[in-house]
């Protein structure tokens, strides 16, 4: 069961996420790749999937487009999937610096993850199991 009626990357686009953290192919530099841009989409998408996958585990169903959180979904996958490329970044652009006795840490990509439990728990559904006997008791 997928996350989304339609394949996930055309749901939230690698464009969407470009859109959304001006990333350019120019910044990742794919030295063995013929078409960098192509390499970045491949990339985004990747990212989408796995994310995707991450807030599928948690909610546990398909979202129609028909649902009234729809768009508020597809806001979580893309806003979650930004803060990967922003980790990215980070992380190919900051050295590990030691002054003294402090270091300044590295995000931990399980950060990014972190807080999609509170973000979907207002989408999160509920089953409750109702015991109705209309049957007139007998004691065993």
């Amino acid at each position: 069961m997928p996350l989304f009626e339609r394949p996930v990357t055309e749901v939230v686009t690698p464009q969407d996420v470009r859109d959304l953290t001006g990333v350019s192919a120019e910044y990742f530099r794919f030295p063995n790749a013929t078409d960098p841009e192509a390499a970045l989409d491949g990339l985004l998408s990747t990212w989408i999937e796995r994310i995707a996958s991450h807030i599928h585990a948690r909610l546990k169903r398909t979202v129609l487009e028909t649902d009234d959180d729809y768009l508020a979904i597809q806001d979580v996958l893309v806003r979650t999937v930004a803060k990967v490329v922003a980790v990215a970044q980070q992380q190919r652009s900051s050295p590990i610096i030691q002054i003294d006795d402090f270091a300044v840490s590295i995000l931990n990509t399980s950060e990014v993850t972190k807080d999609l439990g509170t973000e979907l728990r207002p989408f999160m559904r509920r089953s409750v199991d109702v015991f109705l006997s209309s049957d007139d008791f007998v004691e065993a």
